[in-house]
């Protein structure tokens, strides 16, 4: 793998657990609960889809899109 594309990746996936771990915070949840959650309803193939533009994002905004994605896909929190 290319050392850019290994960079980026890394990137990916530390601003996803940021994600997850705020995620917890807010909703009291687990880490392990907040991963699950998310992966079941979207949010974290949402996170790695839109990396480009979220990480640029206020995480609260990045929160409530969450919030609204998994809603949306059947999360009822």
């Amino acid at each position: 793998m290319e050392l850019n594309a290994l960079s980026k990746s890394k990137n990916v996936i530390d601003y996803i657990a940021f994600i997850i771990n705020e995620f917890s915070l807010k909703n009291s949840l687990s880490m392990k609960q907040s991963f699950n959650y998310l992966y079941r309803y979207g949010g974290i193939e949402f996170l790695d889809e839109f990396y480009d533009v979220e990480h640029c994002e206020n995480p609260n905004l990045t929160l409530e899109a969450l919030q609204h994605i998994c809603k949306r896909n059947g999360g009822a929190l």
